[in-house]
């Protein structure tokens, strides 16, 4: 009963943390950046480590479980497993993804040299959202816990976040060259009557 508890435990500390780095990452941009930039990067990727952390945990503890019905085979081929194949397959997707996700951040320096790079970047960064929603499926429609209510509640409250992040970064993006970090700058006018 102990691996069945520490993975339900984990998947759910999982969600949080995942919700909160997706949600500082979608905040964390134009005039919201500006203000202690370097602390909100460095929450937004301990709490995405610690994400990521605690979800290897969870995928540990259910294929050390031989009573939760997913093994290796279902945990790495999507769509397999014998228990709720659908949404065990919308977990190892988001896994998949929440994996893509970091190596792409972590490659943050070598992506931004072009402008090209950077958009690339921004594009799979982006992808967490995908991520994100494959997961809150795989947990609300697969967890063992999504009847009670606290266990809704936290979905709810998750999901939330996200969408209400989400919606204020794409309410609040500024427009590229007007930002106070990259404002136009002004050319040197000739003196006139200068010789």
């Amino acid at each position: 009963m102990t691996l069945w508890f520490t993975a339900r435990g984990a998947g759910l500390s999982a969600l949080l943390l995942l919700s909160i780095s997706t949600c500082l990452g979608a905040l964390m941009t134009g005039r919201a950046r500006a203000a202690n930039r370097v602390v909100w990067h460095y929450v937004h990727r301990v709490t995405a480590s610690l994400g990521l952390g605690v979800l290897a945990l969870h995928i540990t503890t259910i294929l050390a479980d031989p009573y939760s019905g997913v093994g290796w085979r279902s945990a790495l081929v999507p769509f397999t497993s014998s228990y709720r194949p659908t949404w065990v397959g919308l977990g190892t997707l988001a896994v998949y993804t929440f994996v893509l996700v970091a190596a792409v951040g972590a490659a943050r320096g070598r992506f931004a040299a072009t402008p090209r790079g950077a958009a690339a970047w921004r594009w799979l960064h982006s992808l967490a959202y995908v991520g994100f929603g494959m997961a809150m499926w795989h947990g609300f429609l697969s967890g063992t816990d999504s009847a009670l209510p606290w266990v809704r509640s936290l979905y709810v409250a998750c999901g939330v976040a996200v969408l209400g992040s989400l919606a204020i970064r794409l309410t609040h993006t500024e427009r590229p060259g007007l930002t106070r970090h990259h404002a136009p700058v002004a050319q040197p006018q000739p003196l006139v009557g200068a010789r």
